[in-house]
Protein backbone atom coordinates (compact mmCIF):
# COMPACT_ATOMS: atom_id res chain seq x y z
CA UNK A 1 0.00 0.00 0.00
CA UNK A 2 1.36 3.44 -1.15
CA UNK A 3 2.02 6.13 1.66
CA UNK A 4 -1.19 8.25 -0.24
CA UNK A 5 -3.07 5.22 -0.17
CA UNK A 6 -2.93 4.87 3.58
CA UNK A 7 -6.21 5.66 5.86
CA UNK A 8 -5.21 8.33 8.23
CA UNK A 9 -7.29 7.66 11.97
CA UNK A 10 -9.26 10.26 12.47
CA UNK A 11 -12.18 11.05 14.92
CA UNK A 12 -14.41 12.33 12.49
CA UNK A 13 -14.28 9.07 10.54
CA UNK A 14 -17.53 7.14 9.98
CA UNK A 15 -16.19 4.10 12.29
CA UNK A 16 -15.44 6.64 14.89
CA UNK A 17 -18.70 8.76 15.11
CA UNK A 18 -21.13 5.91 14.46
CA UNK A 19 -21.34 5.29 18.72
CA UNK A 20 -22.42 8.94 18.80
CA UNK A 21 -25.57 8.34 16.43
CA UNK A 22 -26.64 4.82 17.71
CA UNK A 23 -27.31 3.66 21.21
CA UNK A 24 -27.24 0.40 21.03
CA UNK A 25 -24.31 -1.24 22.80
CA UNK A 26 -23.23 1.40 25.50
CA UNK A 27 -24.31 -0.42 28.55
CA UNK A 28 -22.04 -3.62 26.71
CA UNK A 29 -19.01 -0.87 26.11
CA UNK A 30 -19.26 0.62 29.44
CA UNK A 31 -19.02 -2.73 31.23
CA UNK A 32 -16.36 -3.98 29.27
CA UNK A 33 -14.90 -0.36 30.62
CA UNK A 34 -15.68 -1.49 34.10
CA UNK A 35 -14.16 -5.18 33.93
CA UNK A 36 -10.95 -3.61 32.34
CA UNK A 37 -10.55 -0.59 35.19
CA UNK A 38 -8.92 -2.96 37.44
CA UNK A 39 -6.58 -4.76 34.89
CA UNK A 40 -5.56 -1.56 33.62
CA UNK A 41 -5.01 -0.10 36.97
CA UNK A 42 -2.74 -2.89 37.34
CA UNK A 43 -0.08 -1.54 35.05
CA UNK A 44 1.97 1.21 36.40
CA UNK A 45 2.16 2.97 33.52
CA UNK A 46 -1.76 3.20 32.81
CA UNK A 47 -2.41 6.46 32.50
CA UNK A 48 -6.21 7.13 31.29
CA UNK A 49 -9.11 5.62 29.12
CA UNK A 50 -11.42 7.21 26.70
CA UNK A 51 -14.49 6.25 25.52
CA UNK A 52 -15.92 6.42 22.25
CA UNK A 53 -12.94 7.78 20.34
CA UNK A 54 -10.71 6.05 17.40
CA UNK A 55 -11.86 2.83 18.76
CA UNK A 56 -15.50 2.13 21.07
CA UNK A 57 -12.88 2.30 23.99
CA UNK A 58 -9.12 2.97 24.07
CA UNK A 59 -6.29 3.21 27.18
CA UNK A 60 -3.11 4.93 27.23
CA UNK A 61 -0.16 3.92 28.57
CA UNK A 62 3.34 5.33 29.47
CA UNK A 63 6.48 3.27 29.00
CA UNK A 64 9.61 4.99 29.31
CA UNK A 65 11.74 6.14 26.21
CA UNK A 66 8.86 5.62 24.23
CA UNK A 67 6.16 7.64 25.80
CA UNK A 68 2.16 7.05 25.44
CA UNK A 69 1.13 4.06 23.19
CA UNK A 70 -2.75 2.99 23.21
CA UNK A 71 -4.41 -0.22 23.23
CA UNK A 72 -7.75 0.14 21.70
CA UNK A 73 -10.83 -2.05 21.75
CA UNK A 74 -13.49 -2.49 19.87
CA UNK A 75 -16.88 -4.02 21.60
CA UNK A 76 -19.16 -6.11 19.90
CA UNK A 77 -22.76 -7.22 21.84
CA UNK A 78 -23.30 -10.06 19.87
CA UNK A 79 -21.30 -13.36 18.09
CA UNK A 80 -18.79 -12.01 15.46
CA UNK A 81 -19.70 -12.98 11.75
CA UNK A 82 -16.16 -14.25 9.75
CA UNK A 83 -17.09 -11.48 7.91
CA UNK A 84 -17.41 -8.89 10.40
CA UNK A 85 -13.97 -10.61 12.28
CA UNK A 86 -11.49 -9.81 8.89
CA UNK A 87 -12.87 -6.49 8.50
CA UNK A 88 -12.37 -5.46 12.19
CA UNK A 89 -9.06 -6.82 11.67
CA UNK A 90 -8.07 -4.72 8.49
CA UNK A 91 -9.32 -1.78 10.33
CA UNK A 92 -7.07 -2.63 12.91
CA UNK A 93 -4.23 -2.73 10.35
CA UNK A 94 -5.28 0.51 8.71
CA UNK A 95 -5.34 2.34 12.10
CA UNK A 96 -1.95 1.01 12.53
CA UNK A 97 -0.41 2.07 9.50
CA UNK A 98 -1.96 5.53 9.10
CA UNK A 99 -0.62 6.13 12.80
CA UNK A 100 2.39 3.92 13.44
CA UNK A 101 3.88 3.35 16.73
CA UNK A 102 0.46 5.01 18.63
CA UNK A 103 -0.95 1.48 19.66
CA UNK A 104 0.75 -1.10 21.20
CA UNK A 105 -2.45 -3.44 20.61
CA UNK A 106 -5.81 -4.21 19.31
CA UNK A 107 -8.41 -5.91 21.05
CA UNK A 108 -12.05 -7.01 19.90
CA UNK A 109 -14.34 -7.54 22.79
CA UNK A 110 -17.40 -9.52 21.90
CA UNK A 111 -19.84 -12.32 23.38
CA UNK A 112 -18.78 -14.85 20.62
CA UNK A 113 -17.19 -15.40 17.17
CA UNK A 114 -18.39 -17.97 14.68
CA UNK A 115 -16.85 -21.41 15.16
CA UNK A 116 -15.04 -20.89 11.72
CA UNK A 117 -12.32 -18.32 13.63
CA UNK A 118 -11.98 -20.76 16.68
CA UNK A 119 -8.95 -22.68 15.63
CA UNK A 120 -7.51 -19.39 15.04
CA UNK A 121 -8.18 -18.48 18.32
CA UNK A 122 -6.96 -21.54 20.15
CA UNK A 123 -4.02 -21.52 18.75
CA UNK A 124 -3.34 -17.72 19.12
CA UNK A 125 -3.82 -18.85 22.80
CA UNK A 126 -1.95 -21.71 22.66
CA UNK A 127 1.24 -20.77 21.44
CA UNK A 128 1.55 -17.11 22.65
CA UNK A 129 1.41 -17.77 26.69
CA UNK A 130 4.36 -20.47 26.61
CA UNK A 131 6.50 -17.97 24.37
CA UNK A 132 8.26 -16.32 27.04
CA UNK A 133 9.73 -19.65 28.21
CA UNK A 134 11.05 -19.98 24.59
CA UNK A 135 13.97 -17.89 23.22
CA UNK A 136 12.67 -16.55 19.40
CA UNK A 137 15.52 -18.29 17.95
CA UNK A 138 14.90 -21.97 19.52
CA UNK A 139 13.05 -24.63 16.94
CA UNK A 140 10.31 -24.54 19.20
CA UNK A 141 9.09 -21.23 19.05
CA UNK A 142 9.77 -21.50 15.01
CA UNK A 143 7.61 -24.61 14.99
CA UNK A 144 4.65 -23.13 17.14
CA UNK A 145 4.43 -19.78 14.86
CA UNK A 146 5.12 -21.65 11.62
CA UNK A 147 1.86 -23.67 12.59
CA UNK A 148 0.24 -20.62 13.86
CA UNK A 149 0.50 -18.92 10.12
CA UNK A 150 -0.60 -21.98 8.32
CA UNK A 151 -3.83 -21.36 10.26
CA UNK A 152 -4.34 -18.01 9.08
CA UNK A 153 -3.19 -19.00 5.84
CA UNK A 154 -5.83 -21.76 5.43
CA UNK A 155 -8.32 -18.97 6.04
CA UNK A 156 -7.19 -17.37 3.01
CA UNK A 157 -5.24 -14.74 4.50
CA UNK A 158 -1.55 -14.08 3.75
CA UNK A 159 1.61 -14.11 6.33
CA UNK A 160 1.48 -10.28 6.80
CA UNK A 161 -2.09 -10.63 8.30
CA UNK A 162 -0.96 -13.31 10.52
CA UNK A 163 2.19 -11.21 11.65
CA UNK A 164 -0.07 -8.59 12.58
CA UNK A 165 -2.30 -10.17 14.59
CA UNK A 166 0.33 -12.32 16.59
CA UNK A 167 2.26 -9.08 17.78
CA UNK A 168 -1.09 -6.71 17.78
CA UNK A 169 -4.40 -8.34 18.15
CA UNK A 170 -6.12 -9.65 21.34
CA UNK A 171 -9.58 -11.26 20.68
CA UNK A 172 -11.68 -11.91 23.97
CA UNK A 173 -14.78 -13.61 23.28
CA UNK A 174 -16.07 -14.92 26.36
CA UNK A 175 -17.99 -11.82 27.25
CA UNK A 176 -21.23 -13.35 26.38
CA UNK A 177 -22.93 -12.91 30.62
CA UNK A 178 -21.53 -9.26 30.75
CA UNK A 179 -24.37 -6.85 30.81
CA UNK A 180 -26.25 -9.72 33.03
CA UNK A 181 -23.40 -10.25 35.60
CA UNK A 182 -20.93 -6.78 35.09
CA UNK A 183 -21.43 -6.44 38.84
CA UNK A 184 -20.48 -9.58 40.01
CA UNK A 185 -17.77 -9.87 37.33
CA UNK A 186 -15.99 -6.60 38.06
CA UNK A 187 -15.26 -7.46 41.97
CA UNK A 188 -14.05 -10.63 40.77
CA UNK A 189 -11.30 -8.78 38.37
CA UNK A 190 -10.80 -6.28 41.51
CA UNK A 191 -10.16 -9.03 43.70
CA UNK A 192 -7.81 -10.36 41.17
CA UNK A 193 -5.71 -7.56 40.71
CA UNK A 194 -6.12 -6.33 43.96
CA UNK A 195 -6.25 -8.28 46.49
CA UNK A 196 -6.47 -6.14 49.53
CA UNK A 197 -10.16 -5.44 48.23
CA UNK A 198 -10.73 -8.92 50.00
CA UNK A 199 -10.69 -7.74 53.04
CA UNK A 200 -13.36 -4.72 52.44
CA UNK A 201 -16.96 -5.51 52.42
CA UNK A 202 -18.84 -6.31 49.80
CA UNK A 203 -20.88 -2.89 50.27
CA UNK A 204 -17.65 -0.54 49.49
CA UNK A 205 -16.90 -2.61 46.55
CA UNK A 206 -19.89 -2.19 45.72
CA UNK A 207 -19.53 1.68 46.29
CA UNK A 208 -16.71 1.69 44.37
CA UNK A 209 -18.56 0.23 40.89
CA UNK A 210 -21.43 2.85 41.26
CA UNK A 211 -19.24 5.51 42.00
CA UNK A 212 -16.95 4.22 38.10
CA UNK A 213 -20.41 3.78 36.32
CA UNK A 214 -21.29 7.64 37.48
CA UNK A 215 -17.65 8.93 36.55
CA UNK A 216 -17.37 7.23 32.91
CA UNK A 217 -21.22 8.36 32.07
CA UNK A 218 -20.86 11.55 32.91
CA UNK A 219 -17.39 11.66 30.74
CA UNK A 220 -18.54 9.76 27.47
CA UNK A 221 -15.94 11.05 24.47
CA UNK A 222 -13.38 13.02 27.08
CA UNK A 223 -10.75 11.39 28.98
CA UNK A 224 -11.00 9.53 32.28
CA UNK A 225 -7.49 10.07 34.47
CA UNK A 226 -5.90 7.23 35.93
CA UNK A 227 -6.16 10.00 39.21
CA UNK A 228 -9.67 9.97 39.00
CA UNK A 229 -9.86 6.32 38.97
CA UNK A 230 -7.56 6.04 42.03
CA UNK A 231 -9.43 8.47 43.89
CA UNK A 232 -12.82 6.28 43.23
CA UNK A 233 -10.68 3.33 44.63
CA UNK A 234 -9.36 4.65 47.32
CA UNK A 235 -12.13 6.30 49.12
CA UNK A 236 -13.56 3.05 50.34
CA UNK A 237 -10.30 2.39 52.40
CA UNK A 238 -10.64 4.11 55.67
CA UNK A 239 -6.80 5.24 55.12
CA UNK A 240 -6.63 5.89 51.15
CA UNK A 241 -2.87 5.14 51.12
CA UNK A 242 -3.62 1.69 52.01
CA UNK A 243 -4.31 1.21 48.02
CA UNK A 244 -1.89 1.76 45.30
CA UNK A 245 1.26 2.71 47.93
CA UNK A 246 4.05 3.37 45.46
CA UNK A 247 4.75 3.04 41.45
CA UNK A 248 6.90 -0.01 40.92
CA UNK A 249 10.05 0.75 39.13
CA UNK A 250 12.47 -1.79 37.48
CA UNK A 251 15.81 -1.55 35.97
CA UNK A 252 15.83 -4.49 33.59
CA UNK A 253 19.43 -5.99 32.62
CA UNK A 254 18.50 -9.29 31.19
CA UNK A 255 16.07 -11.37 29.85
CA UNK A 256 14.39 -12.66 32.69
CA UNK A 257 10.84 -12.85 32.77
CA UNK A 258 8.52 -9.46 34.11
CA UNK A 259 5.02 -9.42 34.63
CA UNK A 260 5.06 -6.77 32.01
CA UNK A 261 3.30 -4.56 34.42
CA UNK A 262 6.55 -2.45 35.73
CA UNK A 263 7.77 0.87 34.37
CA UNK A 264 10.83 -1.17 32.91
CA UNK A 265 14.03 0.90 32.12
CA UNK A 266 15.69 -1.32 29.21
CA UNK A 267 19.20 -0.46 30.19
CA UNK A 268 21.35 -3.69 29.73
CA UNK A 269 24.12 -1.36 28.18
CA UNK A 270 24.11 0.85 31.59
CA UNK A 271 24.88 -2.34 33.36
CA UNK A 272 28.21 -3.24 31.33
CA UNK A 273 28.13 -6.95 31.62
CA UNK A 274 30.89 -8.97 32.90
CA UNK A 275 33.05 -7.15 30.77
CA UNK A 276 32.17 -3.79 32.08
CA UNK A 277 31.78 -2.01 28.85
CA UNK A 278 29.35 0.73 29.19
CA UNK A 279 27.91 3.25 26.61
CA UNK A 280 29.30 7.11 26.51
CA UNK A 281 28.61 9.53 28.90
CA UNK A 282 26.83 11.45 26.24
CA UNK A 283 24.35 8.54 26.37
CA UNK A 284 23.84 7.99 30.14
CA UNK A 285 22.55 11.73 29.50
CA UNK A 286 20.56 11.15 26.20
CA UNK A 287 18.72 8.01 27.49
CA UNK A 288 18.63 6.72 31.26
CA UNK A 289 18.91 10.82 32.48
CA UNK A 290 16.16 11.89 29.52
CA UNK A 291 13.83 8.53 30.52
CA UNK A 292 14.22 9.11 34.27
CA UNK A 293 12.80 12.90 34.28
CA UNK A 294 10.08 11.68 31.75
CA UNK A 295 9.70 9.12 33.85
CA UNK A 296 9.66 11.73 36.92
CA UNK A 297 7.00 14.06 35.11
CA UNK A 298 4.78 11.03 34.16
CA UNK A 299 4.47 10.35 37.71
CA UNK A 300 3.92 13.38 39.15
CA UNK A 301 0.89 14.62 36.86
CA UNK A 302 -0.62 10.77 37.06
CA UNK A 303 -0.45 9.22 40.40
CA UNK A 304 -1.56 10.27 43.59
CA UNK A 305 1.33 9.70 45.91
CA UNK A 306 4.95 10.10 45.02
CA UNK A 307 6.38 6.80 46.49
CA UNK A 308 8.69 4.46 44.54
CA UNK A 309 9.66 1.02 45.12
CA UNK A 310 12.78 -0.03 43.11
CA UNK A 311 13.25 -3.38 42.08
CA UNK A 312 16.25 -4.72 39.63
CA UNK A 313 19.92 -4.87 39.16
CA UNK A 314 22.08 -1.78 38.67
CA UNK A 315 25.71 -0.42 39.00
CA UNK A 316 26.22 2.81 41.84
CA UNK A 317 26.03 5.26 38.55
CA UNK A 318 22.39 4.04 37.66
CA UNK A 319 21.39 4.00 41.61
CA UNK A 320 22.85 7.66 42.27
CA UNK A 321 20.82 9.06 39.17
CA UNK A 322 17.70 7.79 40.18
CA UNK A 323 17.85 9.17 44.03
CA UNK A 324 19.08 12.28 42.42
CA UNK A 325 15.85 12.30 39.96
CA UNK A 326 13.32 10.94 42.72
CA UNK A 327 15.18 13.28 44.82
CA UNK A 328 14.23 14.09 48.39
CA UNK A 329 13.54 18.09 47.88
CA UNK A 330 11.17 16.77 45.05
CA UNK A 331 9.12 14.74 47.30
CA UNK A 332 9.42 11.50 46.39
CA UNK A 333 10.62 8.43 48.66
CA UNK A 334 12.21 5.78 47.68
CA UNK A 335 11.52 1.82 48.50
CA UNK A 336 15.02 -0.60 47.22
CA UNK A 337 15.18 -4.07 48.16
CA UNK A 338 18.51 -5.41 48.68
CA UNK A 339 19.47 -8.78 49.66
CA UNK A 340 16.43 -9.56 51.08
CA UNK A 341 16.17 -6.55 52.84
CA UNK A 342 14.18 -3.37 52.14
CA UNK A 343 15.84 0.09 52.25
CA UNK A 344 14.02 2.87 52.61
CA UNK A 345 14.82 6.92 52.28
CA UNK A 346 12.32 8.00 54.41
CA UNK A 347 13.56 6.02 57.46
CA UNK A 348 15.29 9.05 59.44
CA UNK A 349 17.23 9.10 62.19
CA UNK A 350 16.68 9.17 65.30
CA UNK A 351 18.06 9.45 69.00
CA UNK A 352 18.38 5.37 68.66
CA UNK A 353 20.17 5.62 65.63
CA UNK A 354 23.52 4.39 65.89
CA UNK A 355 26.27 6.48 64.32
CA UNK A 356 28.65 5.86 61.66
CA UNK A 357 31.91 6.94 61.94
CA UNK A 358 33.42 7.94 58.82
CA UNK A 359 37.40 9.46 58.22
CA UNK A 360 37.40 13.08 56.64
CA UNK A 361 41.27 14.06 54.67
CA UNK A 362 40.96 17.15 52.46
CA UNK A 363 44.10 17.69 50.13
CA UNK A 364 42.99 21.46 49.28
CA UNK A 365 44.40 22.87 45.93
CA UNK A 366 43.96 25.99 43.88
CA UNK A 367 41.74 24.69 41.66
CA UNK A 368 37.70 25.12 40.70
CA UNK A 369 37.17 20.97 40.39
CA UNK A 370 36.85 19.25 43.83
CA UNK A 371 37.95 15.00 44.13
CA UNK A 372 35.61 13.27 45.71
CA UNK A 373 36.29 9.75 46.94
CA UNK A 374 33.76 7.81 48.93
CA UNK A 375 34.81 4.24 50.07
CA UNK A 376 32.85 1.84 52.13
CA UNK A 377 34.61 -1.16 53.61
CA UNK A 378 37.33 -0.58 50.40
CA UNK A 379 40.72 -0.22 51.39
CA UNK A 380 43.48 2.08 49.37
CA UNK A 381 40.41 3.06 47.02
CA UNK A 382 41.98 6.91 47.24
CA UNK A 383 45.70 6.00 45.86
CA UNK A 384 43.59 4.05 42.80
CA UNK A 385 41.79 6.93 41.76
CA UNK A 386 44.53 9.59 41.77
CA UNK A 387 46.37 7.18 39.46
CA UNK A 388 43.87 6.91 37.00
CA UNK A 389 43.56 10.52 37.58
CA UNK A 390 46.82 10.57 36.72
CA UNK A 391 47.30 8.74 33.65
CA UNK A 392 44.73 10.84 32.45
CA UNK A 393 46.26 14.12 32.64
CA UNK A 394 43.85 14.92 35.50
CA UNK A 395 46.32 17.07 38.50
CA UNK A 396 46.54 19.52 41.18
CA UNK A 397 42.92 19.05 42.03
CA UNK A 398 41.23 18.75 45.59
CA UNK A 399 40.80 15.74 46.33
CA UNK A 400 38.48 14.83 49.56
CA UNK A 401 38.46 11.29 50.83
CA UNK A 402 35.47 9.94 52.57
CA UNK A 403 35.77 6.47 54.35
CA UNK A 404 34.02 3.87 56.89
CA UNK A 405 35.57 0.24 57.44
CA UNK A 406 32.26 -0.94 58.98
CA UNK A 407 28.82 -1.94 57.24
CA UNK A 408 25.74 -0.01 57.08
CA UNK A 409 23.23 -2.01 59.40
CA UNK A 410 19.88 -0.12 58.44
CA UNK A 411 18.02 2.65 56.45
CA UNK A 412 18.31 5.36 59.35
CA UNK A 413 21.28 4.94 59.71
CA UNK A 414 22.41 5.25 56.08
CA UNK A 415 20.22 8.43 56.36
CA UNK A 416 22.47 9.21 59.22
CA UNK A 417 26.02 8.47 56.91
CA UNK A 418 24.83 10.13 54.15
CA UNK A 419 24.04 13.81 56.24
CA UNK A 420 27.33 13.53 57.50
CA UNK A 421 28.52 13.01 53.80
CA UNK A 422 26.68 15.51 51.72
CA UNK A 423 27.59 18.02 54.87
CA UNK A 424 31.52 17.18 54.33
CA UNK A 425 31.41 17.74 50.17
CA UNK A 426 29.02 20.69 50.78
CA UNK A 427 31.24 22.93 52.80
CA UNK A 428 34.61 21.55 51.41
CA UNK A 429 33.07 22.57 47.94
CA UNK A 430 32.18 26.00 49.19
CA UNK A 431 35.66 26.26 51.28
CA UNK A 432 37.49 25.88 47.82
CA UNK A 433 34.88 27.15 45.71
CA UNK A 434 34.42 24.60 43.79
CA UNK A 435 32.11 24.68 40.33
CA UNK A 436 32.56 20.74 39.67
CA UNK A 437 32.72 17.53 41.28
CA UNK A 438 34.23 14.37 39.97
CA UNK A 439 32.62 11.53 41.81
CA UNK A 440 33.80 8.01 42.46
CA UNK A 441 32.53 5.75 44.96
CA UNK A 442 32.63 2.40 46.03
CA UNK A 443 30.09 0.47 48.74
CA UNK A 444 26.68 -0.76 48.14
CA UNK A 445 24.28 0.44 45.77
CA UNK A 446 21.85 0.93 47.92
CA UNK A 447 23.99 3.82 50.10
CA UNK A 448 24.78 5.08 46.84
CA UNK A 449 20.88 5.55 45.79
CA UNK A 450 20.33 7.18 49.01
CA UNK A 451 23.52 9.85 48.41
CA UNK A 452 21.77 10.63 45.20
CA UNK A 453 18.58 11.12 46.79
CA UNK A 454 20.07 14.11 48.85
CA UNK A 455 22.87 15.32 46.20
CA UNK A 456 20.90 18.30 46.08
CA UNK A 457 22.31 21.74 45.91
CA UNK A 458 25.57 20.50 44.94
CA UNK A 459 28.07 21.24 42.01
CA UNK A 460 27.62 19.60 38.69
CA UNK A 461 28.98 15.88 39.43
CA UNK A 462 30.27 13.81 37.63
CA UNK A 463 29.98 10.15 38.42
CA UNK A 464 32.58 7.41 37.48
CA UNK A 465 32.13 3.55 36.94
CA UNK A 466 34.84 0.89 38.27
CA UNK A 467 35.70 -1.15 35.14
CA UNK A 468 38.92 -3.00 36.88
CA UNK A 469 41.90 -2.42 39.01
CA UNK A 470 42.52 1.39 38.87
CA UNK A 471 40.45 2.11 36.19
CA UNK A 472 37.44 4.16 35.96
CA UNK A 473 35.18 5.74 33.08
CA UNK A 474 33.06 8.44 33.37
CA UNK A 475 29.03 7.70 33.40
CA UNK A 476 26.07 10.04 34.21
CA UNK A 477 26.42 13.65 35.18
CA UNK A 478 24.16 15.19 37.83
CA UNK A 479 23.24 18.52 37.40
Amino acid sequence: MSENNISRPSLLEPESTGGDIADGGFEFQRNIILNKIPYWLSFEGFTSLIWESIGDIEAKFFIPGIGLVNEAVEAKNHSVTPTEFWAEIERFKRIDKGSPGTYRWFTLSCTAVSPTINPLINGLKRIRNPYPFYDNSSGIFQNSYDAYKNIVLGMGKDEETAEFIFNKVLIENTWGSLNAQSEGMFSDSLSKNFPVFDDLPRKKTNIVYSSLIDLLVSRRNEPVARKEIEEKLSSVFDNPNDFLKFTLLETKIDNDELSGKEITFQWHSFFGGKDRVYPSTEKWQSQMIKELYETKDWIKRNRNNLNILLNGNRRNSTAMAIGHTFSAVAGFNITMEHRGKLWETHQHPTLNTPDYPIKINLNAENSKKLIVVVAIMKENMKEEVLSFLKESGETNNSVLEITSSIPIVSSDQANKAINQIKENVKNNSAKIGAEEIEFFYAGPSHFSLFLGHRWNAMPKTQCYEWIGTGKYIQSVTLI
